[in-house]
């Protein structure tokens, strides 16, 4: 980097001694105010401090004999004239004082050139996302653009403000978690009871009822504390009573239930609950069957003789559990489950264990099955229909059926040989043992409406 001084260019390196030769060399005394004020007068301080005596030997002089012959005829610089060629020469005078104004004039001189090359720099500090309350309903999601635009330029010194963010909806509306809700009770079990109200041939009908499911399920976990429980249910499932009680029996009052995002249902309790305590939540429930897809809870028509009949069956894969009750549906959370159906009289009930009983009263029958093992919500299925079923038995007393539409029942039998024998190959060549009582398969072929059949295991 070069400088002009007084016309003539200056290496930024060599400001020191061009200053100096300039100062003492080529102008006054009073054009180098600098020179005198730090240099030429505190040596002059320096020798009447000293007396003009020093054991010190001199081995650099302050100025030349040209100094001081440019100086004594200044009027300004009477100091500097009172040196003399035998003072000059004296050992009193020391080179330190020069040495001492030259670093700081150096210094001075870096200072500048540090503050002109080194630019001032600022911090880039990540904003924080506005604050979400349960009162307002967003159908949207993050876009990139959205997250490349949360930067925010800012100098070091400005205030950094803190989230006011609800941590429990920290990940809600991201569409890669799913709406994500927060573990914070952990749940154990699951008493799931189903009612169908299933026209399932033209001789039963409930009127404005029909295709229509009714619904309680009782939660039983573990708390993480705090006043509020999320769960997971469909916007379109209607929430009815709801009620929670501690592991002594004691209830504490829901005072608010809250859908304030997609797929999130959120209560509000009067008191908070205690970290590691056991609790249960009871929900009544009721939604509409789908009826123009395969997702969630869904029927299928079919003909027989002549007449259109109806058949249920769950496809909750990924996180479809949520449209048949209100769960914490995420695969890593896993929970037993006891399940009971009531179905229409003259149909009947799979599901993943095999049946525990089943009481018919009057146009309803009521089928219970066994506590599955700890598994994902997505794993709950079940499935009601008239439909009749070819069975077969292991040597270990698995049991296994086919469920089939009646007019393909003779079909059926290919598969219902074929599942034993793949069953046993497969437990003798792992040298694992099936788990269950039973292996259950649902094989329907469906109206036009789906173009495809159906082949669904209830395991």
């Amino acid at each position: 980097m070069r400088q002009k001084f007084d016309g003539r260019p200056l290496e930024i390196r060599n400001a020191v001694s061009t200053y100096f030769e300039y100062c003492l060399l080529d102008t006054p005394d009073s054009a180098c105010p600098l020179l005198q004020e730090f240099v030429i007068a505190p040596f002059a301080l320096e020798e009447c401090r000293r007396g003009g005596t020093s054991s010190e030997p001199g081995r650099m002089r302050p100025f030349s004999d040209a100094v001081t012959a440019s100086a004594s005829t200044s009027s300004t610089t009477a100091v500097a004239t009172t040196v003399t060629s035998e003072q000059r020469e004296s050992p009193c005078c020391s080179a330190r004082p020069l040495a001492i104004g030259v670093v700081a004039v150096s210094m001075s001189f870096a200072l500048i050139y540090f503050l002109m090359i080194v630019p001032l720099t600022t911090t880039i500090i990540p904003t924080t996302p506005s604050p979400i309350t349960s009162g307002t309903v967003s159908s949207s999601h993050p876009t990139d653009s959205s997250i490349l635009n949360s930067t925010l330029f800012a100098s070091t010194t400005e205030h950094i403000p803190t989230t006011t963010e609800d941590p429990l909806y920290m990940n809600i509306n991201d569409k890669h978690h799913r709406y994500q809700i927060p573990l914070n009770h952990i749940p154990l079990l699951y008493e799931v009871k189903l009612k169908l109200f299933l026209p399932w041939k033209p001789s039963v009908n409930y009127d404005t009822d029909n295709f229509v499911v009714e619904g309680h399920v009782r939660v039983h976990f573990t708390s993480g504390g705090g006043s509020r429980v999320l769960l997971h249910s469909d916007s379109e499932q209607h929430i009815g009573e709801c009620m929670v009680r501690d592991e002594f029996g004691r209830e504490i009052f829901v005072k608010h239930v809250g859908r304030g995002f997609p797929q999130v249902l959120d209560l509000h309790l009067a008191a908070d609950m205690i970290h590691g305590m056991n609790y249960t939540l009871d929900i009544a429930f009721r939604r509409h069957m789908e009826q123009d897809g395969a997702l969630g809870l869904f029927t299928v028509p079919y003909t027989y003789e002549n007449e259109t009949r109806y058949m249920v069956a769950t496809h909750l894969q990924n996180s479809e559990a949520r449209k048949v009750f209100p769960c914490i549906d995420i695969p890593e959370v896993k929970a037993q489950f006891d399940t009971v159906i009531i179905h229409p009289t003259g149909t009947t009930a799979i599901a993943n264990m095999i049946d525990n009983s089943t009481v018919v009263d009057g146009g309803w029958t009521t089928t219970t099955f066994k506590r599955t093992p700890p598994m994902s919500t997505y794993l709950f299925a079940f499935s009601v229909s008239d439909f009749p079923y070819l069975e077969r038995v292991s040597s270990r007393g698995i049991k296994s059926r086919v469920f089939c539409d009646p007019s393909k029942i003779e079909s059926a039998e290919l598969i219902a040989d074929s599942v034993i024998p793949l069953l046993e190959f497969y437990e003798d060549y792992f040298d694992i043992l099936y788990p269950l009582e039973k292996l259950d398969f649902h094989h329907f072929l469906t109206e036009p409406l789906f173009h495809s059949s159906i082949e669904q295991p209830m395991v």
